[in-house]
């Protein structure tokens, strides 16, 4: 039988440096997260406490519904699925788009596939036509010394970005857990403007996120899954 967590109790192990009583084992229970919205922690936060108390992988109980969720809660909602590829934590979710939202697909199709994808009005889609199901790595960055390196193989040859200009990194950074278009400058709106075109930033209404999982380490000779980094053994590269 499966262990199920919610989110408070992760919070609570993690403060208390991941002490169960009665001898319970983190690393076999399911994060499972309700309603998409304020109610979902951040990318950043889901990190930190992944990194303190490990589990066996998350899951979103309600679809990510492009057609009903407001746009802030769908930026959070592809900010948890990257953070989730970006520290080899398996993660299940489905989708929920309208016909006329197909184009964003390929936007997405470099994370964790969803287990299953309904359009509607059009019936349902294969999971199998994400791109992430057959290859891994296709859009991620590394971080250097005051600069990012961006590696997208989308296409199926590798093009490779080093983005080195200030005030596109702040965005890039500041987009990865979700931001809305009025907490950026001018200067900053330009520079996301230039990351939407390049396909490294997705804007929904008036809210934004980085699309590029954060490749942290690189899994060696094991199975991968959905566009995750495999739980087994990785091998750590230079920079982070």
């Amino acid at each position: 039988m499966s262990v199920l967590m919610d989110i408070g109790e992760l919070r609570a192990r993690a403060s208390d440096d991941g002490h169960l009583p009665g001898g319970g084992r983190p690393a076999a229970a399911t994060l499972t997260l309700g309603a998409a919205g304020d109610g979902l922690p951040t990318a950043a936060e889901l990190a930190a406490l992944l990194t303190r108390v490990p589990v066996a992988g998350v899951r979103l109980a309600e679809a990510a519904d492009l057609t009903a969720l407001p746009d802030r809660a769908v930026v959070r909602t592809v900010a948890l699925i990257r953070e989730c590829a970006s520290i080899g934590v398996r993660v299940t979710w489905s989708l929920v788009l309208g016909a006329h939202q197909l184009g964003l697909v390929p936007r997405l199709d470099h994370l964790p596939a969803p287990e299953a994808v309904t359009v509607l009005g059009d019936g349902s889609a294969s999971p199998d036509e994400w791109r992430s199901t057959g290859s891994f790595g296709l859009l991620y960055f590394r971080r250097g010394p005051g600069f990012l390196s961006v590696v997208d193989r989308r296409s199926g040859s590798a093009g490779r970005a080093v983005l080195d200009d200030p005030v596109t990194v702040d965005v890039f950074t500041w987009c990865l857990g979700g931001r809305a278009r009025a907490d950026l400058t001018g200067e900053q709106r330009r520079a996301a403007e230039r990351l939407v075109d390049a396909g490294l930033l997705l804007c929904l209404g008036e809210h934004c996120v980085t699309l590029p999982v954060h490749m942290r380490s690189w899994p060696l000779g094991a199975a991968l899954l959905g566009g995750t980094l495999a739980s087994a053994g990785k091998k750590p590269e230079e920079g982070s």
